[in-house]
């Protein structure tokens, strides 16, 4: 492989595990730090932990569509 293959490669990687990062909710906690820091200036965010024990508590108390 030349050098410019191996960038792409590693490139395409790269995207693909974001994508899959987003699709299983492992990006939650970082796209709500980036809404919080547009909508909320000069607050202090929830650590990652106190998010996630939100997040699991909003999903028991309104699952929608989820199959478990």
């Amino acid at each position: 492989m030349t050098g410019t293959t191996l960038t792409r490669l590693r490139g395409s990687v790269r995207a693909a595990w974001q994508i899959v990062r987003g699709v299983v909710g492992e990006t939650a906690y970082e796209t709500y730090l980036e809404h919080h820091r547009t909508h909320h200036p000069g607050r202090t965010p929830m650590s990652e932990r106190e998010f996630w024990k939100a997040h699991i508590d909003k999903q028991d108390t309104n699952p929608g569509s989820r199959c478990c």
